[in-house]
């Protein structure tokens, strides 16, 4: 199993049984995977973030996006050959349902494709300018979604029948009468149109992808806005056209009776502040953040229920800055782990202290937008603000003393980083006694700031792992993140794996051992399980509907869930990771995560999760 003691990164074609690459959030080590479907030929693959944004500077046209290269490649472009997948289930050409394998859906986009092959032959994009091919497009898009949104449903079971005979094990009724359940998209993993002209996913769907939400009985849905395209130079002029769009997604979220809540960052900010001053390792990120926040509250918060700030800041700070596992990957070489794992070696940085740098400029960019919103935004609109912190449960390996205190010092780096300055002052001891000078200090303007800036936390949760005490020592030369735990992690204990997986473990009890952390540490505050859900290897098309898997995994965690609402636990809502199949960081479109299938053609087809949620939100006793 991967060691996190290691600050270097793997080579792509290392992957460890049982778990990706990166040991304390389950992103792998796998640059590149197939599309969906079985391809005959001319197969594209998705080309790994680092490598992107070096291609796309050569490639005229491309328009300043994310750190995770300036354009992506839509999932239209990965083959010029037809999937051999079904694609032809009805004669509407929009969509179209069939009875088979828990009703598969179909959303063909044909608008889409005349737009893209308009906007190929043109040589000048301008994603301000509303061109002909745009038009084209808006036009066939428009007629095409309205004639799908006229149905009753875009998809139904069939009378009388359920997937489920024996129920599902958890129902709604068990959960708080007004409980959220969501489901999550991301613009970086799920919007695509990063190529004006190019042919979109959710970014043109969206209506679709709500309907589907609604239609599985969801009540709630979180998706998030790309501060690249509401200013494509970081700061300066805002984009007028991204202002409208997201206009409308919003205003389509409230028409389908849903509660939106929205992220503002999602481990994407523009690439040209990484270019012009080096991104969150600069103070100025924190007032560009802050000017861009301001502007979504503006032009947005009339209708945002729920804001949050940062998605996992703390995982993006820790592997982004101590290995190269995500952009920018700057992270000091030559450092090895207690396992001699080699994690290959990075350009430049310091893992002993960027993490901390950056971490400490995410913590203030965060107070300073929360001042913002409070003072001008909150008395009127009425939302609430919080982020939402990855969190790796770690459970003590033995039961002896080292081991309980090797788990405290994972928990207190990993979560205490973030949450121990807004409740309690400052940096957990721990971290001030191991990092040292290392570590940053507040001012008493700043810590006045960051007191209580959180009327919500949101908790990201999906897996755990044995965590063991380990001493090893370290030179004042072989400073890291990840050393600085002094605890080592493991997926097994006495040669069991925790659970299940091949990319994520599958540990039920985990979210309930977790909520109720949050609820004894920082006085039941109201926590939202911002994310949850379970990532599976693309399997070809006939077998990838039924991801019973998937189902277990809901189910269980659910019911690990309910015992710590019953037993008091202030949680107010859950989201399912992810609504759709999209991109994931370092394994491209091998780890599928949707509870709704996409194929290349960006057709969508409901799992039997999907289905899962269904009956199970629709359902009111237990069965």
């Amino acid at each position: 199993m991967a060691n996190p003691q290691s600050c270097r990164s793997k080579p792509a074609n290392h992957a460890e049984p049982g778990h990706g690459a990166h040991p304390l959030g389950g992103e792998g080590a796998q640059v590149r995977a197939p599309t969906a479907g079985k391809l005959k030929k001319k197969t594209r693959f998705y080309q790994a973030p680092a490598m992107e944004a070096a291609v796309c500077a050569r490639r005229e046209g491309c328009i300043p996006d994310n750190i995770f290269g300036l354009s992506r490649v839509p999932w239209s472009r990965l083959s010029e050959s037809e999937s051999e997948s079904p694609t032809s289930y009805g004669s509407s050409g929009l969509w179209s349902t069939r009875s088979a394998r828990g009703q598969h859906l179909q959303l063909r986009h044909r608008g889409a494709r005349l737009t893209s092959r308009v906007a190929r032959q043109r040589k000048e994009r301008n994603m301000g300018v509303a061109s002909f091919a745009m038009l084209l497009f808006a036009a066939a898009m428009a007629a095409s979604i309205a004639s799908c949104l006229a149905a009753q449903s875009i998809f139904q079971l069939p009378a009388n029948s359920s997937l489920f005979p024996n129920g599902t094990g958890v129902t709604r009724a068990e959960f708080p009468e007004d409980f959220l359940f969501g489901a999550i998209t991301s613009s970086m993993k799920h919007e695509e149109m990063m190529l004006p002209g190019e042919c979109g996913n959710n970014y043109d769907l969206y209506q679709i992808d709500h309907r589907l939400v609604t239609d599985i009985g969801m009540n709630s849905y979180r998706f998030s806005i790309a501060w690249s395209r509401i200013y494509p130079n970081g700061s300066g002029d805002v984009n007028e056209v991204a202002i409208a769009h997201y206009n409308d997604v919003l205003d389509d979220v409230l028409s389908q009776g849903l509660v939106p809540m929205v992220t503002l960052w999602t481990q994407d900010h523009p690439q040209i502040l990484e270019d012009h001053y080096g991104g969150a390792l600069n103070e100025q990120f924190i007032s560009d953040f802050v000017k861009y926040a301001e502007t979504c509250f503006e032009a947005f918060g009339d209708r945002v229920k729920y804001w949050i700030t940062f998605d996992e800041p703390n995982d993006w700070a820790g592997l982004s800055y101590s290995t190269m596992q995500n952009p920018p990957g700057r992270c000091t070489s030559n450092i090895i782990g207690q396992s001699n794992i080699n994690y290959g070696e990075c350009a430049q940085g310091n893992s002993g202290t960027e993490p901390y740098i950056v971490g400490h400029h995410l913590l203030l960019a965060h107070a300073e937008a929360v001042d913002v919103y409070r003072t001008k935004y909150q008395p009127t609109q009425n939302g609430s603000i919080g982020f939402a912190i990855w969190f790796r449960w770690s459970e003590p390996l033995t039961e002896s003393a080292e081991d309980i205190r090797a788990a405290q010092r994972a928990t207190d780096f990993l979560v205490g980083w973030f949450l121990d300055p807004i409740f309690f002052g400052d940096y957990p001891d721990s971290m001030r006694e191991l990092v040292g000078t290392r570590l940053p200090n507040f001012t008493a303007e700043q810590l006045e700031k960051i007191n209580g800036s959180l009327d919500f936390i949101g908790i990201n949760i999906q897996t755990a792992f044995y965590v063991y005490d380990t001493n090893f020592y370290l030179t004042q030369n072989e400073t890291c993140y990840y050393l600085d735990w002094q605890a080592n992690v493991t997926g097994y204990r006495d040669g069991v794996l925790i659970g299940e997986g091949n990319h994520d473990y599958a540990v039920p009890w985990c979210i309930r051992k977790t909520v109720e952390y949050i609820k004894d540490r920082y006085s039941n505050f109201p926590m939202f399980i911002t994310q949850t859900g379970w990532g599976v290897e693309y399997i070809k098309f006939e077998d990838t509907l039924d991801d019973d898997s998937r189902v277990k995994y809901f189910e269980t965690y659910y019911m690990e869930l309910i015992k710590a609402i019953r037993e008091g636990a202030n949680v107010k809502g859950v989201y399912a990771w992810s609504l759709l199949d999209g991109f994931e960081f370092n394994l491209g479109l091998q780890i599928r995560a949707g509870i709704f299938y996409v194929d290349d053609k960006y057709d969508r087809h409901p799992r039997k999760s999907a289905l899962w949620f269904k009956e199970m939100l629709s359902s009111n006793s237990t069965l």
